[in-house]
């Protein structure tokens, strides 16, 4: 698998990867970005959906 650089949120905390279980329950696919510094900022690859006002999203 290759590496993916780390999104930021706002607060400057490296985000991490969020996962859900593969159709037929094989693997593993990502869907987002998991901020673990307690802002609970969350950012979804499908449509770039921030669901807090704190996601950088990258940009």
């Amino acid at each position: 698998m290759p590496r993916v650089t780390a999104e930021r949120c706002d607060c400057n905390c490296k985000m991490k990867r969020l996962y859900t279980r593969a159709g037929g329950g094989k693997g593993w696919e990502s869907v987002g970005w998991l901020c673990t510094c307690g802002c609970g900022c969350v950012t979804l690859d499908e449509g770039q959906w921030q669901l807090t006002s704190c996601c950088s999203g990258g940009e």
